[in-house]
């Protein structure tokens, strides 16, 4: 058997680029932990990325400059031998294409890219509910960056009511987390949408802190949940085939 060589790093199928300077914490669950999955990861802090871009229809004469730092950290992951890249914010939707245009590995940048095939899973008569970082901050332009689905079976509830989570996302600046009072208020937050929303067939979570209560949500609530973590684990699975085992 001849293997392949040539790359600085072995074993790390999937590359994950993070912001620059983000200091809160990250639990398992969370997209930039990696003892979240179960094989390696290879994080990559993308230097002075600080924030997300504008959906493509708000940039100006040329591309945010954010835009190009994805573009070189995601060819950087390519070169260093990684077979898929993830991003670590369900906003860069809006870079989604652009991103996979200019490697020849897949690409993942939200969940939100999701939402067209998730609507055929279930009935038509039923809704997704996106449970986002910020309501006010995801603009149609970033749902419809992965597809165009349809937005009267999508409605979008944010996390701005949980004290917990804005005190180190969205611009809290604090690095300690109680993660017990966070679940408390994710939890919360999800009843009450279902609740208000008697049609949701399912729940798209959109932020990579979310995944770490997708189980009590689901125990709350009883219904479907989608995350950045399981597509993930469907690329790895994807890129990285294994062998069956058993008897027949």
């Amino acid at each position: 058997m001849i293997v392949k060589g040539g790359y600085p790093y072995y074993g790390e199928a999937i590359g994950i680029l993070l912001f620059d300077e983000r200091r809160y914490p990250m639990v398992p669950g969370n997209v930039g932990n990696a003892s979240t999955y179960d094989f390696p990861v290879r994080l990559k802090v993308v230097k002075n990325l600080k924030w997300y871009p504008p959906p493509e229809d708000e940039w100006e004469a040329s591309p945010p400059d954010e835009v190009e730092l994805l573009i070189e950290a995601a060819k950087e992951l390519e070169a260093e031998g990684v077979r898929a890249v993830v991003t670590c914010c369900g906003f860069f939707s809006a870079v989604q294409d652009v991103i996979a245009k200019s490697v020849n590995i897949p690409v993942f940048t939200s969940p939100l890219i999701l939402l067209p095939m998730l609507l055929r899973l279930i009935s038509p008569a039923k809704s997704i509910g996106v449970f986002t970082a910020s309501r006010p901050h995801l603009t149609e332009g970033f749902i419809s960056a992965g597809g165009n689905p349809d937005m009267n079976r999508i409605k979008v509830f944010g996390a701005e009511t949980s004290s917990e989570f804005m005190a180190t996302h969205m611009g809290g600046t604090r690095t300690e987390l109680d993660i017990d009072l966070l679940e408390e208020q994710i939890v919360d937050i999800s009843v009450e949408f279902v609740k208000n929303n008697p049609d949701t067939g399912m729940i798209l979570l959109e932020c990579t802190t979310f995944p770490t209560f997708a189980a009590s949500i689901q125990q709350h609530t009883g219904l479907p949940i989608v995350d950045y973590i399981s597509f993930i684990n469907f690329i790895f699975d994807t890129v990285v085939c294994g062998r069956y085992k058993g008897f027949s």
